[in-house]
């Protein structure tokens, strides 16, 4: 994905607008309210998900805790695997936030190429 497309994201993100960034067929990066809090999501369609996919990142997300920080993950009302971060007070961590979100469900490789 283009480096330029992800931060016109993340840009949006943080003003509040409207911010959805597809990332592949099935999966995309938008922004979710959680609760009272805004927070960036990682949206994984029940068609996109990997055999296992779910009990890997609840495992990853466990064992390497410290990693994975603040990253929440449950399946919605239409089955889709959603993993969502409180957007951080230092806006300009999103980016690393974002990154962190795609490696834990093993999905590094749709990651910025100045991320990896």
């Amino acid at each position: 994905m283009p480096d330029v497309l992800r931060q016109a994201f993340l840009d949006n993100l943080v003003s509040g607008a409207a911010a959805h960034l597809p990332l592949a067929p099935g999966i995309k990066a938008c922004a979710l309210q959680g609760g009272k809090q805004p927070g960036l999501a990682l949206h994984i369609a029940r068609e996109a998900l990997q055999p296992g996919q779910l009990q890997r990142v609840l495992e990853r997300r466990f064992e390497y805790a410290s990693l994975y920080e603040g990253c929440f993950a449950y399946l919605d009302a239409q089955h889709a695997l959603v993993i969502w971060h409180a957007l951080p007070a230092a806006r300009h961590t999103l980016d690393t936030v974002l990154s962190r979100m795609l490696s834990l469900a093993n999905l590094a490789a749709l990651d910025s190429p100045s991320n990896r």
